[in-house]
């Protein structure tokens, strides 16, 4: 079933074949904790959120009406269990300092790592709305209209929400770097 296409394996798991899930799972499971991780900060309320999302999938698999989006309205689901979390708990997020560069020597490893945290930093500040389309446009590669279909808004308001979001990071990074 590996080889199968989202839109195969979501007809096969509407058929009752529980192994599509777990495919579904396995190929989506990293990028949607990812995700959660970088919206919340906290590892547990982002396996929590990757768990939940996951279930709401699987129950909700027959209200999907076009299976070509179901990687949209996998990643709005897990969107809305996060923001479920944030407003209860009012948590603003912490980022994994994990570095998204590769490293080469222990020079530039530990270079790299100076500038991960202070964007990650510069990141962690910027309000949900803003990380939330950052993240989804740089680190998940979802084009507008596909985060336009995760978020609820018009392609224009994210494109719109982006450049702010890119702006203000740039300003944050800058100032942060002359440091």
């Amino acid at each position: 079933m590996d080889g199968l296409t989202d839109e195969q394996l979501v007809e096969s798991l509407r058929l009752g074949r529980t192994e599509a899930f777990d495919v579904l799972y396995q190929r989506y499971k990293r990028a949607i904790y990812t995700f959660c991780l970088k919206l919340t900060g906290d590892r547990s309320l982002a396996e929590d959120a990757t768990h939940d999302a996951f279930v709401k999938m699987y129950q909700s698999i027959a209200t999907l009406t076009d299976i070509t989006l179901f990687r949209t309205w996998l990643y709005a689901i897990a969107r809305n269990r996060i923001y479920s979390i944030l407003r209860r708990q009012r948590v603003n997020g912490q980022l994994d300092e994990e570095s998204v560069w590769d490293e080469e020597t222990p020079s530039s490893l530990l270079e790299s790592k100076e500038e991960a945290a202070i964007i990650s930093e510069c990141i962690k500040v910027l309000k949900p709305e803003y990380k939330e389309v950052l993240l989804l446009r740089e680190y998940e590669q979802l084009s507008y209209a596909e985060i336009a279909a995760v978020t609820g808004d018009s392609e224009s308001s994210v494109k719109s929400r982006l450049l702010r979001a890119r702006r203000a990071l740039a300003e944050k990074i800058k100032r942060a770097f002359k440091e």
